[in-house]
């Protein structure tokens, strides 16, 4: 099966496709602000390598957030609109999801270390990851200082910790920088999900059938929009000003 996956939750916008469960192509630019202009051409790009044409697509994944909510809805929108165009089943990955999974599969040396994702939610928030006892992970977000008290309450007492993603770094100082943590950050090179594991998370995910409908595809965005923010604090100034 051809699997298309798209990525634009970061500042990363990229396209993969997975041809037979193996990554064989992938394109990945970094943007601010053209996730919408870029993502297409890209997932164009990807296709012609392959030799293949949109319609030989056999399920459509997606990096649904948590991160930029703008570059969110756009990835969200286009996987939603291949696979009703296509008839095929999606598959939602999270961005915390697929640095880990680049971590993983890039690093030689975690020696049982404990690998937190952060994703850099701006406005002062990141959002992670953490073993939550069950054997999965859970999300949360929250400032730097909550995530330092949040991996000191579940690693183990002298355990090694990697950080990784673009809030790490932004960050790495509250993150890093206490004394006795044996805490380190992963490479740059990682800071930013990969489409490639997005890419093959996706096939995984086909293989257990944890699969969605187009419509089921919805934004992972944790925390409301900034814009609904902004709106909420003027209007409760305004109201208190009116009181």
């Amino acid at each position: 099966m051809n699997v298309l996956a798209l990525e634009t939750a970061t500042s990363s916008v990229g396209a993969a496709l997975a041809r037979d469960g193996d990554a064989v192509s992938s394109e990945t630019v970094t943007s601010r602000r053209e996730h919408a202009e870029l993502l297409h051409p890209l997932v164009a790009e990807v296709l012609r390598r392959e030799g293949l044409s949109l319609s030989e697509v056999g399920a459509v994944a997606v990096d649904v957030g948590p991160g930029l909510f703008t570059g969110i809805r756009v990835g969200v929108a286009a996987a939603k609109g291949f696979a009703l165009a296509l008839s095929v089943p999606a598959v939602a990955v999270t961005s915390l999801e697929a640095i880990e999974a680049a971590v993983r599969a890039k690093s030689k040396d975690l020696d049982g270390a404990l690998v937190v994702p952060v994703v850099d939610l701006r406005r002062g928030d990141v959002a992670w990851s953490l073993p939550n006892g069950s054997g999965r992970r859970s999300l949360s977000w929250g400032p730097p200082e909550t995530l330092v008290a949040e991996i000191a309450r579940v690693a183990r007492p002298g355990a090694a910790v990697l950080l990784a993603g673009e809030g790490a770094l932004r960050y790495s100082g509250a993150l890093t920088g206490g004394a006795g943590r044996s805490w380190r950050l992963a490479n740059e090179d990682m800071a930013a999900p990969s489409v490639a594991s997005v890419a093959m998370l996706a096939v995984a995910a086909l293989e257990r059938g944890d699969v969605v409908t187009p419509s089921e595809l919805v934004p992972c965005y944790l925390r409301e929009a900034d814009v609904r923010i902004n709106w909420s604090t003027r209007h409760d100034e305004t109201a208190g000003e009116g009181g």
